[in-house]
């Protein structure tokens, strides 16, 4: 239990402590694979300096040989944190796989780069040298099996890079069976190449409770598209999915500017939502006078003038 605590690390740096503690380490619930652990480089600011090649191929191969020694039976939590995926979707796979066959239950999938100054551009050439799902070459990601690692995790945390996969699919509503997830959070800056994703995953989730939006803070940038998408009128056409009328009470936004991408999603969750209880909007951090203002305009905007399908949806904003 303590063991499960530490950062992953510090877990194996217990091993030193006595013959008794030697490999415990391998047995731990919580493995957590953060790539900016693994750089090799003096680094006095992670949020300007990108790992290297060297970096990313140490950090994949310790990974790789933690998993194939661990000797737990359950796994409660799972995260990788990796910047560049393309190159590593086997490993992905069968990091994937294995935390599935742990029976875990909390797990994270976070292939975002915080150095990427453009993020959608960024995503859109990542993407492009990516698989398309159905018909994947060798070495590239299948979304479509690395769907079924999903079924039967309880908390789900997933990137734009994973949501804009699922839009290049061929047939991405017809993927797989429905998950038993009942609490998501998507990491994203709801860019319109981010919006198929975000309906699959909640088309694919009968179950779920509490979704959170983690808003990117990175600077968003339009990336080139063959697909023109006008966002109000994606969220009006778009379908209410069984959670959404059956199950969801929960909804949190984090890092809320009030910006127009913001609203029009959830403009379409407050009028969908029929047992939505809470909508926490958390304000981000560093904001000026003039933007602080727009998001009170924003939240007044969602109070007054949103239709609500649940009489019940209370509304709060939360001060940085």
């Amino acid at each position: 239990m303590i063991i499960s605590k530490l950062p992953f690390k510090e877990s194996v740096r217990t091993s030193v402590l006595s013959k008794q503690w030697r490999y415990l380490f391998r047995e731990t619930t919580s493995l957590v694979f953060k790539e900016s652990e693994f750089m090799t480089q003096p680094v006095f600011n992670r949020k300007t300096v990108e790992p290297t090649r060297v970096d990313t191929l140490l950090f994949v191969r310790v990974m790789r040989e933690c998993v194939s020694r661990f000797t737990g039976k359950v796994i409660e939590n799972f995260e990788l944190h990796l910047s560049q995926p393309i190159g590593f979707e086997e490993d992905i796979m069968s990091l994937t796989k294995f935390a599935a066959s742990r029976q875990v239950k909390n797990l994270v999938l976070d292939f975002s780069n915080p150095t990427q100054e453009n993020i959608s551009l960024a995503l859109q050439a990542r993407r492009d040298r990516a698989s398309r799902c159905i018909y994947p070459r060798k070495n590239e990601l299948d979304v479509s099996h690395l769907f079924f690692n999903f079924l039967y995790v309880r908390d789900l945390t997933v990137c734009s890079f994973l949501l804009q996969m699922l839009k290049d699919c061929d047939d991405p509503m017809a993927l797989h069976d429905p998950l038993k997830t009942r609490h998501l959070v998507m990491k994203t800056n709801l860019h319109t190449n981010d919006f198929m994703g975000m309906s699959i995953f909640l088309k694919s989730c009968p179950e779920l409770e509490s979704l959170t939006f983690d808003i990117l803070t990175t600077r968003l940038a339009r990336a080139p598209s063959p697909l023109v998408i006008d966002p109000a009128k994606y969220w009006i056409t778009s379908n209410a999915y069984e959670c959404l009328e059956k199950t969801l009470k929960v909804v949190k936004v984090k890092n809320f500017r009030g910006r127009s991408n913001e609203l029009h999603v959830l403009q379409y969750l407050i009028r969908t939502g029929r047992v939505m209880e809470r909508l926490d909007l958390y304000e981000a951090k560093g904001l000026n006078h003039k933007q602080k203002s727009s998001v009170l305009a924003s939240v007044e905007e969602v109070q007054q003038n949103f239709k609500r399908a649940s009489r019940n949806l209370q509304i709060t904003l939360h001060n940085a």
